[in-house]
């Protein structure tokens, strides 16, 4: 449990010197946060223009400058926000001079930045992305993610970040886990949604608000899949998917792209009527600070109509309030049967870093292998269908913290 009362925040600012100070004392107004759209973090603060070793913060601090949050709080420490300085508004008064500052993470370039992207059919959702973070000088550090093969992949002029969140959602729609990306201390890595090891617990209180809104402003009902047309005129409908319509017919179009086959299309259709099928259900929750929560980490929460386990969409961090704000949404678990399906369906390779879920590995492939039960954690595939085959992957830990699996385990374990 973390106790307000013991959280406290630290501002490291890294000149161009890479001298560090601390500035804590020099800010007030400290905030960070996660929009559910954006790819990068922001921090903000106001700086009051104090003088270092006698000289003035503004001539130390300057665009382009590394700013970081340290958070303390009951259990643990850490750099909970960390970027670059982009933006710098001076405010003078007889009495004294404040800078409001800006700062984003390493996301930020490509966030503004527009590019053309082209794969051909059957790259791989990990391979596309590591290619596109590549060509901007950034390196994957960590990949949990999904991981299928994708129809051609073609943007024109569009914004890397759209680019970004189209090759994970395609991914989600071909049956691939729902993932974001995000930045820690400068290393950028893609992430399960709901992934996290610690689940923070919020219970109405007098320090816990809650607001939950329904709404079927973007639900879909029907999904129309038409061919490529190119004569004039309408294109042909090659299949049409139905969700439930007792709200009526809200219907989208997709494009049926001649690499891509008609079942892939109508899986693809289907994967957006159960995304977007029901009335939308928005939720903000306004609670004590927890500086480690990220966008895409889960949360358990009993406040007023909001019970059980939610995923943060976006996250405001406000460290003089010690508050924090949530844009949730309720975590819509799969079934054992569409997790099975979906490893089966799933072309994994030896090398793979693969989601363990928990439960038996075996000492061998054989049907008759002993077991032992692991949790769940992050593993490496080594050997893939065994001999024996009853348990076809062989599964090596990639952190011993999270778990022990050192062993043979069954289809439909991991994602």
């Amino acid at each position: 449990m973390i106790e307000v009362s013991k959280t406290r925040y630290d501002v490291i600012a890294i000149t161009e010197k890479s001298v560090q100070l601390n500035i804590t004392q020099a800010v007030e107004g400290l905030g960070w946060e996660e929009g559910e759209d954006e790819l990068a973090m922001k921090i903000s603060f106001e700086m009051y223009n104090a003088k270092y070793n006698n000289q003035l913060l503004s001539t130390l601090i300057k665009i382009g400058c590394v700013v970081a949050v340290k958070a303390y709080w009951s259990g643990g420490k850490g750099i909970v926000a960390m970027g670059n300085i982009t933006e710098c508004e001076r405010n003078t008064t007889k009495s004294d001079e404040t800078f409001k500052v800006t700062a984003y993470d390493n996301l930020y370039n490509m966030q503004k930045s527009q590019d053309n992207v082209y794969f051909a059919a059957g790259k791989g959702t990990k391979s596309a992305l590591q290619s596109i973070f590549s060509s901007w000088g950034i390196t994957l550090s960590e990949y949990s993610g999904p991981n299928v093969k994708h129809a051609k992949i073609l943007y024109k002029n569009s914004n890397l970040g759209d680019i970004v969140r189209g090759i994970l959602d395609e991914a989600k729609k071909k049956g691939g886990c729902k993932a974001i990306v995000r930045s820690t201390e400068n290393k950028v890595a893609v992430v399960k949604i709901g992934g996290n090891k610690d689940v923070y617990h919020f219970e109405g209180n007098n320090s816990v608000e809650a607001n939950h809104k329904v709404s079927i402003a973007n639900l879909v009902t029907r999904v129309k899949i038409v061919g490529s047309e190119k004569k004039e005129g309408c294109p042909k409908v090659e299949a049409t998917v139905n969700g439930k319509t007792q709200y009526g017919i809200f219907q989208k179009i997709m494009n049926h792209s001649s690499s891509d086959s008609l079942a892939d299309a109508k899986k693809a259709a289907q994967e957006m009527i159960d995304e977007d099928g029901t009335p939308e259900e928005t939720s903000k929750v306004i609670s004590p600070d927890v500086p480690p929560l990220r966008k895409g980490d889960m949360v358990h929460l009993q406040v007023g109509a909001l019970k059980g386990f939610f995923i943060v969409l976006s996250v405001q961090h406000n460290a003089d309030g010690g508050k924090m704000t949530m844009e949730v949404e309720k975590y819509k678990e799969e079934s054992a049967d569409t997790k099975k399906e979906k490893a089966k369906k799933k072309d994994y390779e030896v090398g793979d870093v693969v989601n363990f879920h928990g439960g038996t590995h075996y000492i061998s492939s054989y049907p008759n292998a002993k077991g032992y039960k692991v949790s769940a954690g992050r593993a490496k595939i080594t050997k893939k269908n065994g001999s024996g085959k009853a348990h076809p992957w062989c599964l090596v830990t990639e952190d011993w913290n999270q778990t022990h699996v050192w062993g043979w385990v069954d289809d439909g374990t991991f994602d």
